[in-house]
């Protein structure tokens, strides 16, 4: 953790040690949900932002998308209550090698010429990647074994394929509303959540298997909240009533206010 930038917050969050809930799988349910839907909803904020940097050519639509570890954290857990700092997005999206809150040829001056507000854009950018959520190690572990799978699986991946799809979608679309634009990124929420929801299923039945002959002690038990926490990934990602905010209309026409000139 020592590699990442930390950058200073208003407020400083914390969560309940396990170890003196009354109910500490209910705890670890109500975690991951509140996990699950803010990574949608980081995700969906930073698709509307991608939609709207190709709309103003800020991005060509042809860049090469990868997403790599987290740069920046928002704040830590406690080592002796056994919480981290979990990343809500799945990693930090880049295009052409470059992050996207310090793209080279993102000047001031150019940002202004495409009218987008470049302190707005940038800070809303390096925000949006250093968010964490304040959880037990058991969610941030479950996480990790989300993030990268075998054979181009995984949220990562899945969160890139997502950009590329909003890129190429925006060049061809050239939605002008905020409706048009939120449908557009409804379209690669969707696209999102289905691979979200695959991997959650996958990681579920190795997790299952390994509980079916396991002995009583640690590992089973990490085992079990394991398969909690990813029942509850899985419960939000196929819940189609939460919609993140980023994705409505109204959503849509608040991130245009916040960034465009």
């Amino acid at each position: 953790m020592s590699s990442r930038l930390h950058l200073i917050g208003l407020n400083k969050p914390s969560a309940l040690p396990l170890g003196i809930a009354a109910d500490p799988m209910e705890v670890l349910r109500t975690q991951a949900a509140t996990h699950e839907q803010n990574r949608l909803e980081s995700v969906s904020e930073v698709l509307g932002l991608v939609a709207l940097m190709t709309l103003k050519k800020v991005l060509n639509g042809q860049e090469a998308v990868d997403v790599q570890g987290a740069v920046y954290q928002w704040g830590e857990g406690v080592k002796s209550h056994n919480t981290v700092g979990a990343h809500c997005l799945p990693g930090q999206v880049t295009f052409n090698g470059q992050a996207l809150d310090c793209m080279r040829n993102w000047t001031v001056e150019f940002l202004r010429e495409k009218g987008v507000k470049p302190l707005q854009l940038s800070s809303k950018l390096r925000n949006l990647c250093a968010r964490t959520d304040i959880v037990d190690c058991v969610v941030n572990n479950a996480d990790s074994l989300l993030e990268k799978m075998t054979s181009g699986r995984g949220l990562k991946p899945r969160y890139a394929g997502a950009v590329r799809q909003v890129m190429q979608r925006a060049v061809l679309q050239n939605p002008r509303t905020a409706a048009a634009m939120s449908e557009l990124v409804n379209a690669g929420m969707s696209y999102y959540r289905l691979g979200a929801g695959l991997a959650c299923e996958e990681r579920l039945d190795g997790l299952r298997q390994k509980l079916v002959g396991a002995l009583a002690g640690s590992n089973a038990e990490n085992n079990k909240r394991g398969v909690a926490v990813t029942e509850r990934y899985l419960e939000v990602l196929q819940d189609q009533s939460f919609r993140p905010w980023f994705s409505t209309s109204t959503g849509m026409m608040q991130l245009l206010s916040d960034v465009v000139a």
